[in-house]
């Protein structure tokens, strides 16, 4: 009988370790995949927060590409000597920047001011200058 009571003893301890062996290596890989979360988390973090650097840059520089675009459309409408349909698109031009309250639009509406004096005129080149000037500041 104290043979099989040690030996019972000798198997639980063996169990025992054995237990303890396997939950101290348990917790040991969560600590280690948690340290790797961490890690991922925050690389993934950098990565997310500078593609949204890059998208917001982006979006900027398509907002200014379509300006170019519409004052193009503009000098093309002036080069046809369509000077009321070209006053009617800086006009819907310069509102469009009034409601996004461009930085510039102050400096902007001088420029239309000198754009309308232009096109009652009718002076091809200073309209084409002038809308130059428009498309500089707008990209300030």
């Amino acid at each position: 009988m104290a043979e099989e009571k040690s030996m019972s003893k000798v198997i639980f301890t063996v169990f025992v370790i054995i237990l303890l062996a396997f939950l101290f290596f348990h917790f040991y890989k969560v600590n280690a995949i948690e340290k790797q979360y961490k890690s991922t988390v925050k690389t993934v973090n950098t990565q997310l927060e500078q593609a949204n650097k890059e998208i917001a840059l982006l979006k900027s520089e398509i907002e200014v590409l379509r300006y170019k675009l519409e004052i193009a459309s503009i000098v093309n409408e002036v080069a046809k000597n369509n000077f009321g349909i070209a006053q009617e698109k800086v006009d819907a031009l310069v509102s469009k920047l009034e409601a996004e309250k461009h930085k510039n639009i102050n400096k902007i509406k001088q420029v239309q001011e000198e754009l309308h004096n232009l096109f009652i005129k009718k002076d091809n080149n200073k309209i084409i200058e002038a809308l130059g000037v428009l498309q500089k500041t707008i990209e300030e």
